[in-house]
Order: C-alpha cells, then structure tokens, then sequence
C-alpha cells in the first residue's frame, strides 16, 4: 500500500509539472514574471534554444 501511494504522489506531482509548463507556455511572454511568494517563489518564463542544458 506504501508503494501504490507514493506512486500515486510521483503521478499527481508529474502531471501537474506538465500542466504548470503548458499553462505558462500558453499564456506567458518571454521573460514574463509573476512573484507568487514574495521573492522566495516567483515563475519566470524563458525558452531554452536547442536540447537539454541549452546544448544545440
């Protein structure tokens, strides 16, 4: 049951990264910020030109 549950948490957690990125890349400008908590948390959206790390 342990194992079930933190499968589930992995999932939830996945899906709403995925749904967080779509949303931004919907309704965002490039270099768009939204502070959300203060200065601690804050969602910046930039592209990343080319593969993982910015490596082309």
């Amino acid at each position: 049951m342990k194992a079930r549950n933190i499968i589930i948490l992995i999932l939830v957690i996945l899906i709403a990264e995925q749904a967080l990125k779509f949303y931004i890349k919907l309704n965002y400008y490039t270099g768009e910020e939204h502070k959300i908590i203060g200065n601690w948390f804050r969602i910046h959206f930039v592209e990343n030109e080319g593969m993982a790390w910015g490596w082309k």
